[in-house]
């Protein structure tokens, strides 16, 4: 309740900012620059069905870059970590490329993949999978010996290991880390559907959404508030199983529940 709580402060707060935002801008400029909250939900209300389905195709694909992104940077990133010889030879590719924008690629990836679905979910992954793949690079790395030791020493196997060492061991700075890149991947999300989704009716994506409507610019800061709710909701669900995923990380936390 006290983090609902400060979420919902939090969301006054922002109201309230936007709307001084909105009334300086006016009194400065003597005309309507940024709409006012009300205006903008107003404005929702118009386009409410086609604002609803954008959202959740826009859901729907973040979640499948989200999944794709841990189901192949977690992997690497453990095995890079954990075994000295992959990491000597293999992880300066990865920091190599790690810094490379996917949005200085999108004419290659256009060429590679064409305007469909598949090149949009390839620019967020591309951004999410090195956030999660340097992460777990780094927590494998430095993980005590003695835990190692331990383990092996009653015989456990490889995947043993892995399975109860290095995954748990380095799990929560994973989800961190992927809580973190939220608003990255928000942003090349944005980014992908309108650069790649020239094609896309405004229903179908969020970024396609407040492109279509950039003229109407109540309706576009909609849209935009839409994509912020929704990197929320993201952040929140990362959130929360992390919580529920490394529970001993809050044992004795205020808080952090049991």
């Amino acid at each position: 309740m006290k983090q609902v709580l400060a979420y919902a402060l939090a969301v006054l707060a922002v109201v309230a900012g936007w709307s001084a935002l909105s009334y300086g801008l006016f009194r400065a400029k003597e005309r309507v620059i940024l709409p006012y909250p009300w205006q903008a939900a107003r404005a929702a209300g118009e386009v409410l069905d086609t604002l609803a389905l954008a959202f959740g195709t826009s859901a729907l694909r973040f979640l499948a870059a989200l999944v794709v992104s841990f189901l192949l940077g977690l992997p690497i990133g453990l095995a890079l970590g954990f075994e000295p010889r992959l990491d000597q030879y293999l992880a300066p590719f990865v920091y190599l490329l790690y810094p490379m924008p996917p949005v200085a690629l999108l004419l290659f990836l256009y060429l590679a993949f064409g305007l469909g679905e598949v090149v949009r979910l390839v620019v967020v992954v591309m951004a999410l999978f090195f956030q999660v793949a340097v992460a777990a690079h780094g927590a494998a790395k430095f993980i005590p010996a003695s835990h190692i030791l331990a383990v092996r020493s009653a015989g456990a196997s490889r995947w043993q290991l892995y399975w109860h060492v290095v995954l748990p061991a380095t799990l929560p700075s994973v989800l961190t880390a992927a809580r973190v890149s939220v608003g990255l991947g928000i942003t090349m999300l944005y980014i992908a559907e309108t650069k790649l989704g020239i094609l896309l009716p405004p229903h179908q994506a969020l970024g396609r959404f407040i492109e279509y409507y950039t003229f109407r610019g109540d309706i576009a800061l909609a849209g935009v508030v839409a994509l912020a709710l929704l990197g929320l909701l993201f952040y929140v669900v990362l959130e929360i199983l992390e919580r529920r995923l490394c529970r001993w990380k809050y044992v004795g936390v205020k808080g952090g529940g049991s």
